[in-house]
Order: structure tokens, then C-alpha cells, then sequence
């Protein structure tokens, strides 16, 4: 009986199509970092990242995805060569022809749409730890983390909407947001326009960015953003533009930063960045930020699993 009711369950099993779907995938880093960044020593240390992500997803019977998205993320830098590894980015999210809509660590509206002004990557980040870098993340996190973020694109235009609560009833106001951008090509050159807004009541973030890919390995863009603080003196505005070039195995960028404070010092500063594609998703990756004094470096690998 035992042995019949197994095979009448392999049988099912076979029979039945696969629901729900589990991906794992890796990036690892690898290399040497140095710079004032590092104070008190600029001397070179090694540095090594590990991410882990997995994704799952699934369908209902009616056709509506569901999943989620988890990595695990290991410390990184020279001072913590061997850091305890922590959950981020979790998110779980349900999706169909009305668009997507996803709970948990994920980005805010104005981060998702509106873009940045690096157009290159290195190991430890050094084009956008400079002090003229802004990301356009200024509000995401600031309460409890958990963000609700609505997605919706259809014939080169995109939507996205945000809600942030306070941090477990703790009094201060919800963070709210709003990203538009529409994607069109002009002349052969792919043209990305986005808009994005980002509020808690009492600081209010408004931004743009144009990116144009040539078509020919020349890549650029352009970031605006203001921001208009509640706190004295803390209000700014901020410009980014970044160029980029590939061809072949290799890859260059590179961005510039300014801010323009109210009350501070304005404060600007630049990065660069330099790839050749191994192939089998490893490349060498060197990189460079400057801005106010402090200055930092990298080389090494990073590898994609």
C-alpha cells in the first residue's frame, strides 16, 4: 500500500506543472582599497563583499505572480574584513496586468524612477562616496524602513508611488512619494526623462534626470534635485552629471557632484571609474573619488553568479 500511494504521488507530482520558481544568485568582490577615506591610515588594506540574493516567485490559478526578494549581505570594508552577514533589501511583492505593488526593503518612488549620475561601478564604490555624490535616497529609511511602493509601466511611460509609515506610532509624519519617467528614442539616441517628488510634511525632496544612451558606447546623464529641509540651514540644491564609454571589453566613467547649501559650505566633488570584461560575468574594476579633501581608491574584481 505504502509503495502505491508513493508512485501515486509521483505521478501527481509529475504530471503537475511547477507553481513557484526559487532563484539564488551571487555577486562577490574582491581587491585592495586605499585614501584619506580610510583615516586615520591611507594606507592600502584588502577589502572582500559577498552578496547572496534569492527570489522566489509563484503564480495562482488565475494568473496573478506573487514572490519575493531577500539578500544577504556580508559586511564589507577593511575594517570589518570578516563582518556578520545581514538580511537586506527583503520584499515581497504581487503582480499582474494592473502593475506590481511591493512591501518590505525596497526603494522609494523618487529613487526608482529618477536616476543617478554614475554611470560605472567599483569595488568598494569610491564614484559615489565622494562629497559632491547624491543618490536621490535622502528620505528612504528614514522611518521605519518598511516601504509600500506601487509600479506601473506601459509604452515607454512608468509610475511609481510610495508610502513610508513613522517608526511604530511614533509620532512623526509619513513619507510619501512620487516618480514619473518616460523612455523614447530621438535621432538613435535613447532618451530616459524622469520626474520625482518625496515628502514627510516637513522635508521635502523634488528632483529630474535625463539619461541618454548614444547608441555607440557613449552614455550620459543629468540629475537635479532640491531640497527643502524643516531643520535651519539644512536645505540644498544639487547637480550631477555623468558621462560614460564602452567598447569592447572595456568600460570608463565618470561623474561630477556640486551642492549648494543654505547654511553650510557648498561642497562638490568628482569619481571615476575603469572595467575590463573577463567574461563568464567576472571583471576587473578599478575606481576613484575626490571631493573636499578626502580622496579614495580601489582595485580589484568583481564576479557575478
Amino acid at each position: 500500500m505504502k509503495r502505491l500511494l508513493l508512485a501515486s504521488t509521483l505521478l501527481a507530482s509529475a504530471a503537475a506543472p511547477a507553481a513557484a520558481d526559487i532563484a539564488i544568485s551571487a555577486e562577490s568582490k574582491m581587491g585592495i582599497v586605499g585614501g584619506d577615506l580610510y583615516a586615520p591610515t591611507d594606507e592600502a588594506q584588502f577589502f572582500n563583499d559577498l552578496t547572496l540574493t534569492f527570489e522566489g516567485t509563484g503564480e495562482t490559478d488565475g494568473g496573478l505572480t506573487f514572490g519575493f526578494v531577500i539578500e544577504m549581505v556580508k559586511g564589507a570594508g577593511p575594517t570589518v574584513p570578516n563582518g556578520a552577514t545581514a538580511c537586506d533589501s527583503e520584499e515581497a511583492f504581487i503582480e499582474g496586468s494592473f502593475g506590481r505593488l511591493s512591501l518590505g526593503g525596497v526603494d522609494g518612488a523618487y529613487y526608482t524612477r529618477v536616476g543617478e549620475a554614475n554611470l560605472g561601478a567599483s569595488i568598494a564604490d569610491d564614484e559615489t562616496l565622494h562629497a559632491g555624490y547624491f543618490a536621490g535616497d535622502a528620505l528612504d529609511g528614514s522611518e521605519d524602513g518598511q516601504i509600500l511602493r506601487y509600479d506601473y509601466d506601459t509604452g515607454g511611460f512608468g509610475l511609481s508611488l510610495s508610502l513610508e509609515q513613522d517608526n511604530n506610532g511614533a509620532g512623526s509624519d509619513d513619507i510619501y512619494g512620487l516618480g514619473l519617467s518616460y523612455a523614447a528614442e530621438a535621432g538613435g539616441v535613447g532618451l530616459t526623462v524622469a520626474l520625482g517628488y518625496q515628502s514627510n510634511s516637513n522635508d521635502d525632496l523634488a528632483g529630474a534626470s535625463v539619461m541618454a544612451d548614444f547608441g555607440n558606447g557613449f552614455q550620459a546623464a543629468l540629475t537635479l534635485a532640491d531640497f527643502d529641509a524643516a531643520a535651519a540651514g539644512a536645505d540644498f540644491s544639487h547637480v550631477g552629471v555623468g558621462l560614460g564609454y564602452s567598447t569592447g571589453a572595456w568600460s570608463v566613467s565618470g561623474n561630477y557632484g556640486a551642492y549648494d547649501f543654505s547654511g553650510a559650505p557648498d561642497q562638490d566633488g568628482f569619481g571615476l571609474t575603469a572595467a575590463y570584461d573577463l567574461g563568464g560575468g567576472a571583471a576587473l574594476h578599478a575606481g576613484y573619488g575626490d571631493g573636499e579633501g578626502v580622496e579614495s581608491w580601489s582595485l580589484g574584481m568583481i564576479m557575478a553568479f
